[in-house]
């Protein structure tokens, strides 16, 4: 009777070693060799097929008697070759058996099959040793593969099943679980470059929770799904960084927690390992900022809180404040208005602590532009600044009734200018740092004027006063008195010049051309 029984590659799969039992009478044909495919080195599953002949070899009728336990040698029509022992008429013992294209068996039969242990070499160069079963590797082997590459381990019908390890000829090492000579279950795989991946695996691919261990030394573990990251999972790197959260496609994704070197700490949602969308930041010296993230920076609407009491809620672009928002400082002033780069800009309104206010322009965080400021102690300013200081036109209104309108420069009246007092004198003319300097007219509420030239907020100079009763003074004026030359011209129509001292005329030219006259 003729049987044959073809011996299957070394599959994906798995490692499929068929040896038929060898019978009493010879095949009419043997599928020569074996076809040992190479062990794909680095890959997570072993590729080791091995076409083995159909060793259905049924013995040709003996030339002569043999005795059980005897060393015969036996050629088959197919060309093979077996040297060893028969019991009952069966290859049983120890034997060797060789084909034409190679492949050779060494090792244990047992009523013509092969079982026990031997060393199978195949045509390629690959050579198994370990234990067989019905033809099939059974229970613990090692297959040495002619790139280098090895598996030792369980074997299960012919396939790499359980427990093992494989060395890759690239230098990739697995221990660990196999099915179908695919890495399956638990198992650590190293590489040369330093990369280590130590968890589950399903079908030769990491899937469910594992250790990563990268070449620069950062460390992932977590959840893994079809190879890359995904789930809950946690990242250190080298230099510190933690992060540990949500994680898709191999990248960090979702909602988790970014521990920074420095020791800040975000926790919110990311988008390929970038903040983006709703967090938290905790940083290292106890500043707080919550709110929106756009491309890992604070984007959108946000409150920052610093230790020192400083708070801020409004807009942000590119991780600075600017929009609108409001703003609370250390020492409980508050603006609210616009900002730029971090600063006030634009138009905005400040109220300190003892209640005075400014509401107009700012630029870079000082006041600037046209504004109303309006101090603890009643006083209102309404018009130009610079650097924080009335600068241009404006007008000051004091509590007590004192206003003025007019040009300002550095904080102080200056330039031309019109002060009213609350008792409602009226001064118009030149100011120089604060004070009426240079041209000006004053009118008092008396009837009093005088208009002509001033120092240091007195009159002084040359000028015309007009006194309440008619009288006219015109000349020269020393700390607000008629002093040097001048003229009055009386309400009666009198007129008297001369040299005036302390507001008072000493010398008449009149009397004094008289005496000159009696002389001569």
């Amino acid at each position: 009777m003729e049987r044959r029984r073809g011996q299957k590659a070394l599959r994906a799969q798995g490692v499929k070693v068929t040896f038929a039992a060898i019978r009493k009478r010879a095949p009419r044909t043997v599928r020569q060799g074996a076809n040992v495919q190479r062990m794909k080195a680095g890959k997570p599953s072993i590729r080791t097929g091995v076409a083995a002949a159909a060793l259905s070899l049924a013995l040709a009728g003996l030339a002569v008697a043999q005795d059980d336990g005897d060393v015969v040698t036996k050629q088959y029509e197919d060309g093979g070759v077996y040297e060893g022992t028969f019991k009952g008429g069966l290859q049983h013992g120890t034997g060797t058996y060789t084909l034409p294209n190679g492949y050779e068996y060494s090792g244990d039969w047992v009523d013509g099959e092969i079982r026990g242990e031997g060393t199978a070499r195949f045509p390629n160069g690959s050579i198994y040793e370990g234990a067989f079963v019905a033809g099939k590797p059974e229970g613990q082997g090692k297959i040495t593969f002619a790139d280098g590459g090895t598996y030792q381990g369980e074997w299960e019908d012919g396939a790499i099943n359980g427990q093992g390890v494989a060395v890759y000829a690239n230098g990739v090492r697995y221990e660990g679980a196999f099915r179908n000579a695919r890495h399956h279950g638990f198992g650590r795989m190293e590489s040369p470059s330093g990369y280590v991946y130590e968890g589950n695996w399903v079908d030769g691919v990491k899937d469910g929770r594992g250790t990563i261990t990268y070449p620069d030394g950062a460390v992932y573990e977590g959840q893994l799904v079809r190879g890359a990251r995904e789930g809950e999972g946690t990242l250190t790197m080298p230099d510190g960084l933690v992060y540990e959260g949500e994680w898709n496609d191999g990248q960090i994704n979702g909602t988790g927690t970014l521990t920074q070197a420095n020791g800040d700490v975000y926790e919110g949602q990311l988008v390929n390992g970038e903040r983006q969308g709703t967090g938290k930041v905790t940083y290292a010296n106890g500043d707080v900022y919550e709110g929106e993230f756009v491309a890992d920076q604070r984007e959108g609407k946000g409150t920052f809180r610093g230790t020192d009491g400083y708070i801020y809620t409004g807009d942000w672009v590119a991780g600075r404040i600017e929009g609108d928002g409001t703003v609370t400082y250390p020492d409980g002033s508050i603006y609210t208005g616009q900002f730029r780069d971090d600063l006030a800009d634009g138009q905005g309104k400040i109220t300190y602590p003892d209640g005075s206010t400014y509401e107009g322009g700012w630029s870079a965080g000082v006041i600037d532009g046209e504004g109303t400021a309006t101090y603890a102690n009643g006083m209102v300013y309404e018009g130009a600044f610079k650097d924080a200081k009335n600068h241009g036109t404006g007008t000051m209104t004091y509590p007590d009734g004192y206003t003025y309108t007019g040009e300002w420069r550095n904080g102080q009246r200056h330039g031309q200018g019109k002060a009213t007092y609350a008792d409602g004198t009226v001064y118009e003319g030149e100011f120089a740092d604060g004070a009426r300097e240079g041209e000006g007219t004053i009118t008092m509420s008396d009837g009093f004027t005088y208009t002509g030239a001033w120092q240091d907020g007195e009159i002084e100079g040359r000028g015309t006063a007009t006194y309440a009763n008619g009288d006219v003074y015109e000349g020269e004026f020393v700390g607000g008195k008629r002093q040097g030359d001048g003229t009055i011209r009386y309400a009666t129509g009198e007129e008297a010049s001369g040299t005036w001292e302390n507001g008072a005329l000493v010398e008449n030219e009149a009397a004094a051309d008289d005496a000159e006259t009696q002389a001569n």
